[in-house]
């Protein structure tokens, strides 16, 4: 690998590390996690959306034990949305 790529804020790149997606699939903006779109209750968030996998979940299931430890900021929108809504088994923020 000789060179990496991010967007010039933090949310859509931590979303893409979380969902092993590319930040335009996922989390392409940096808004308030308060803007949503109620006629999309899957992915109206400004995070990564329900129905995307993500790695904690994929590592729970292998039976490995998974934390998140530091900024999240890749959703916080509703408790589905937060670390331990997304799989991990605890989380320090």
């Amino acid at each position: 690998l000789n060179r990496a790529y991010v967007y010039k804020y933090c949310s859509p790149s931590r979303s893409a590390l979380q969902s092993g997606r590319n930040p335009y699939h996922v989390n392409p903006l940096n808004a308030e996690p308060t803007i949503s779109n109620p006629a999309d209750p899957v992915s109206g968030f400004a995070a990564i959306p329900r129905n995307m996998t993500g790695i904690a979940q994929k590592l729970a299931a292998a039976g490995y034990e998974t934390a998140a430890a530091g900024k999240w900021d890749a959703g916080m929108a509703t408790p589905d949305h937060t670390p331990q809504g997304r799989g991990y088994q605890s989380a320090l923020n």
